[in-house]
């Protein structure tokens, strides 16, 4: 079973205000996001087979005899492509399962509603930048004969930017997943010798396509911690005077079109200026971050 690392929680979000984005227009009131759902979910379908299932149908023994170089050749990667799709399929729907389970409780850590929010004049969402913070980096230049150290670095992983809907955790770990081809019957072992090789490769196949689901979800967790962590930092050094935020226009048009489509009540917003850091010390205030101890 994956287990799923769940240390941001209620804690982290708590400290998280609404701000990091300066708007030219405040003549419209804001509303807040809506509340998102994080009941149960359906993410996995019927389950495919298990490896037991998926051997078992792949039986096509009609004797003995000697396998050639090019008849071995081909039922190696047939045995190593069919049984890695099966593989994979299976695992991705464990997975599912699994998350399934934990559906409320990623809901809760993971919670965008804390620092997406709604665009001016209710024009979509703003999604803030990803920043990425690290202690005591080093840099060697020059060959190995200049290094460049530094108590704490940051980096503007992603820019903000509009949506239509809130992101969740679903975008980051929810994929689809093709369902297995059914194997061809010119590829399945004719005799027990080929059967030998066949169930040898066809362990192999099914083992990498579990490992490949393994660490497709592993990388998909990793930018999804890495870009929620990385909204909550900007919206802190923004706090802080560190980081220049957002600078978002808003505009409304009563009515406008052509003779084929008519617009009222037009809004639009626009980033005219993306954030950038403010290397100004002079003008910072003090980061304040939880379950860190102070220098």
């Amino acid at each position: 079973m994956i287990e799923f690392k769940i240390t941001l929680a209620a804690a982290v979000s708590a400290v998280v205000l609404l701000s990091g984005c300066t708007t030219t227009d405040n003549a419209v009131e804001e509303l807040p996001p809506p509340v998102l759902v994080g009941g149960a979910d359906r993410l996995a379908g019927a389950a495919p087979p298990s490896y037991e299932q998926f051997a078992r149908a792949t039986r096509n023994e009609t004797g003995a005899g000697t396998i050639e170089q090019g008849r071995y050749s081909a039922l190696r990667e047939a045995a190593l492509a069919y049984a890695s799709q099966a593989g994979y399929e299976r695992r991705q729907w464990e997975i599912f399962k699994e998350l399934e389970a934990k559906s409320p409780a990623l809901s809760k850590q993971f919670n965008f509603n804390d620092v997406v929010y709604v665009a001016p004049r209710q024009a979509g969402y703003v999604v803030p930048p990803v920043v990425a913070r690290a202690k005591e980096a080093i840099t060697i230049k020059n060959g190995g004969r200049e290094s460049v150290a530094a108590d704490e670095y940051y980096r503007i992983e992603l820019p903000g930017k509009l949506v239509s809907v809130i992101p969740s955790w679903r975008d980051y770990l929810i994929m689809g997943v093709d369902k297995t081809s059914a194997p061809e019957d010119d590829f399945l072992p004719s005799n027990k010798d080929e059967r030998k090789i066949w169930d040898r490769f066809m362990a192999e196949g099914w083992g990498q396509g579990r490992q490949l689901a393994e660490a497709t979800l592993k990388e998909n967790m990793n930018l999804l911690q890495r870009d929620y962590q990385g909204m909550i930092e900007y919206r802190r050094l923004v706090d802080a005077g560190m980081i220049n935020s957002m600078v978002i226009t808003a505009s409304e048009v009563r009515a406008r079109g052509t003779v084929d489509e008519l617009f009222v009540g037009q809004r639009r917003v626009k980033i005219e200026n993306t954030a950038t850091f403010n290397t100004n010390s002079g003008r910072w205030k003090p980061v304040t971050r939880r379950f860190e101890t102070a220098k």
